[in-house]
C-alpha cells in the first residue's frame, strides 16, 4: 500500500492504530473505512475496500484503516477528515461514495458523513451507537463502551443527514443487528434485509465481484433492494457460513411442521 499510495497519491499513519491511503484516478471518489488486520490476513494480495472499483471503476480512492477494533476513535482521523473537508477535497470529486463493512467500520463511515454532504452511502452491518445511552440494548461492545466512540456527536444516524442517499445491509434474524439498523433513520435511508447471511454478509461484501457492481449501481443511482440481493446472493451461497444458517433453519422449520402436523386433533 505504500508503495501504491508513493506512486498514484499518499499513504500515511494518522496516528499509532490508524493510516490512510489515497490513490487519485477518477472524478468519483470512494471514501472507505476498513481493517487494516483483514487485508494483511489476505498476504500481499490485500488492499482495502474499495480498491477493487479503482481498478474496474476507475474511481480514486481515500480509505482510511485501522489496526484492531478501534471504532477510529481518535482525534487525529477526526482532524484528518474535518481539514479535508475544510479544504474542499471532497467537494472538488464529481460524486463521493461511502463504504464500510462490520459494526466499527459502518460505525465510522456513518458519523464521517457530516464531513462529506451529498454523498451515496452503502453500509453492511454497522452500529449507529454502542453506549449505554444510545443502545442500552447492544451487548457485543461493553467492553469498548469505555472510550466512548458514539462522541463527540453527531451519531451516524444525525449524521447521515447529508447524505444524498443510504443502504444499509442487516441480517434481521440477528436481533442486535436488526436493532442497530433499525436506529438508521435519517431521510433516503433504505434498510436492505438479507436473512440468515450474519458475517458471511461481510465477507461477501468486500468482494470485488460484488463491491464493484454495488458501488456502481450505487453511483448511478439504480440501487434498490431487488438489486443488491441480486448481486449478493450468489457470492453468499457460495458462503460455508451462510449455507450452514440456511441448513440449520430449514431442518428447524421441518421439525416446527412435523410437530404441528402431529398436534392437529
Amino acid at each position: 500500500m505504500a508503495s501504491i499510495g508513493e506512486a498514484h497519491g499518499f499513504f500515511t499513519r494518522i496516528s499509532a492504530r490508524h493510516m490512510a491511503l489515497f490513490v487519485d484516478e477518477g472524478d468519483t471518489l470512494v471514501l472507505s473505512f476498513d481493517r487494516a488486520d483483514r487485508t494483511w490476513h489476505q498476504g500481499d494480495s490485500g488492499l482495502p475496500l474499495g480498491f477493487d472499483c479503482l481498478r474496474a471503476l476507475e474511481y480514486s480512492l481515500l480509505s482510511i484503516l485501522s489496526v484492531g477494533r478501534t471504532w477510529f476513535r481518535d482525534a487525529f482521523v477526526e482532524e484528518m477528515l474535518q481539514n479535508l473537508a475544510q479544504e474542499g477535497f471532497f467537494s472538488s470529486y464529481k460524486e463521493v461514495l461511502i463504504l464500510a463493512s462490520g459494526p466499527d467500520c459502518g460505525h465510522a463511515a456513518a458519523r464521517a458523513a457530516r464531513f462529506v454532504p451529498g454523498a451515496k452511502v452503502l453500509l453492511s452491518r454497522p452500529a449507529a451507537a454502542i453506549s449505554a445511552r444510545h443502545a442500552p440494548f447492544e451487548t457485543r461492545f461493553t467492553a469498548d463502551r469505555r472510550t466512548d466512540p458514539d462522541t463527540p456527536l453527531p451519531l451516524g444516524p444525525e449524521a447521515l443527514r447529508h447524505a444524498a442517499s443510504t443502504m444499509i445491509l442487516f441480517d434481521p434474524i440477528h436481533t442486535l443487528e436488526a436493532a442497530q439498523a433499525a436506529l438508521f433513520t435519517a431521510p433516503n435511508t433504505t434498510r436492505i434485509a438479507l436473512p440468515h447471511s450474519g458475517a458471511a454478509l461481510d465477507r461477501t461484501f468486500t468482494k470485488g465481484e460484488v463491491i464493484v457492481p454495488l458501488s456502481r449501481h450505487l453511483q448511478s443511482g439504480t440501487l434498490t433492494p431487488q438489486k443488491a440481493r441480486e448481486i449478493l446472493r450468489p457470492s453468499l451461497r457460495r458462503d460455508p457460513g451462510y449455507l450452514a444458517r440456511l441448513s440449520t433453519n430449514a431442518a428447524y422449520s421441518a421439525r416446527a411442521a412435523t410437530v404441528a402436523r402431529n398436534s392437529r386433533p
